[in-house]
């Protein structure tokens, strides 16, 4: 495992101010569903307005690359975050209806602009065995943020689910605006960054985006970036899916609402040990390897959640944990294998991309997750386990093509 104060700087800056993400956005996210239904939104609702910050997605994904490119990771994750973060967590504290949280939701879609370029950001000027430690910091960090969730649902008990959010959603907009604001000051631009920004100067914004078609056009030649696009679109739908999970465990395995609270807190404990002990003793494996692993583990802790005995505090404890443990397990190993197998010079455009491929077909997820949970509570999470059937297929045939890309990379070294 490589240590937190060997890392660039870069990574280290965003790693120490994740947690200021981390205190509020967890719990807005976890409890969303019960502070829409307490809103008088139902569940086809629900799904309408993830199906169309898909939508909105893919449209910024589409300019994500170009954007990231001219103005510079740095600067294009400080003006995007507080729009999309910022921003939202305002028109969400003051929510009355579905058009507010319609239009908070196209908002808060502007983040797929910063994903891509604070990965860069972050991992970009990073060795690749140093990469899959970010990544798994930056998900820790994440799932930590199950510890405020619990707080957060001790404020829900005592003073109600509406007047509890807006604070939640209104302190979050204030401490994420400072992370911003610290991150920026405290990294520097990419190597690549800089490079890039010097090659865009002259060109203009609408040239950069019309000249991604034939590149896009090139990319889709290339095997490992097609079943990378599949990886993505799976764990994608798993937070269309995920967003209904708050609500099956109240309603269908009738878990107390105090349960419900820790449970993401109970997940933090999980994620550590994987962190520091599954982590480590995958590395020497190939990345295809990694994320078949990933992959089994997220099915087999799916499937055991859907077998969970009603209002079996025991299976709760043991099996919610479990699962958000895998996922970020998945993610982590999915960004990392991501980043390792590909160009440096190309990857804000094939991450960008990736980001928009996936975006596009997960378009009707957020809809068909809501009408799935309509028709039968356990249908959204039958769906999940089918796909990490998937991803896991996908992953051992990625097996090779990463093999072949190292040795290539090796060959220009």
């Amino acid at each position: 495992m490589v240590r937190l104060k060997t890392l660039p700087r870069n990574a280290r800056t965003c790693i120490l101010v994740e947690p200021l993400w981390a205190f509020f956005g967890p719990t807005a996210l976890f409890f969303m569903p019960l502070y829409q239904k307490n809103l008088g939104l139902s569940e086809i609702q629900m799904g309408i307005i993830n199906s169309v910050a898909i939508a909105s997605g893919f449209v910024f994904y589409s300019l994500a690359a170009p954007i990231t490119n001219k103005l510079g990771r740095r600067k294009t994750s400080l003006i995007f975050d507080t729009l999309s973060w910022s921003m939202s967590m305002l028109v969400w504290a003051f929510a009355q209806s579905f058009v507010w949280f319609l239009a908070a939701a196209i908002l808060n879609s502007i983040v797929r602009i910063v994903f891509v370029s604070w990965n860069l950001l972050i991992s970009e000027d990073a060795t690749d065995a140093q990469r899959s430690t970010i990544f798994g910091w930056i998900n820790i960090i994440g799932t930590f943020g199950g510890m405020t969730t619990l707080v957060g649902g001790l404020f829900i008990d005592r003073y109600g689910v509406v007047p509890s959010m807006r604070w939640i959603f209104a302190l979050g907009s204030l401490t994420m605006t400072s992370m911003f604001i610290l991150r920026f000051f405290g990294t520097g631009e990419t190597k690549a960054g800089l490079y890039l920004l010097e090659k865009t100067k002259n060109k203009s914004l609408l040239s950069l985006v019309t000249q991604q078609v034939p590149k896009a056009f090139a990319a889709i030649k290339d095997p490992f970036f097609l079943r990378m696009i599949g990886v993505y679109i799976i764990a994608n739908a798993m937070q269309s899916i995920d967003f209904f999970r708050v609500l099956y465990l109240r309603e269908e395995k009738t878990l107390p609402s105090i349960l419900v609270s820790s449970l993401p807190a109970l997940s933090a404990g999980a994620s550590i040990f994987v962190f520091f002990y599954v982590v480590p003793r995958q590395g020497a494996r190939k990345g295809g390897d990694r994320l078949a692993f990933a992959f089994l583990f997220c099915l087999v802790a799916q499937v055991l959640f859907i077998l969970m005995p009603k209002g079996s505090l025991l299976s709760a404890i043991l099996v919610f944990p479990s699962l958000q443990a895998a996922y970020a397990l998945l993610a982590t190993f999915r960004d990392t294998t991501f980043m390792n197998g590909t160009d440096s010079e190309l990857k804000s455009e094939r991450f960008s991309l990736t980001q928009t491929f996936m975006m596009f077909f997960s378009i009707p997820i957020g809809w068909f997750s809501g009408w799935l949970y309509s028709l039968s509570p356990h249908a959204p999470f039958i769906f999940a386990t089918l796909l990490y059937a998937l991803g896991f297929g996908i992953a051992k045939s990625l097996k090779p093509r990463i093999e072949l890309c190292a040795e290539a990379q090796s060959r220009i070294y």
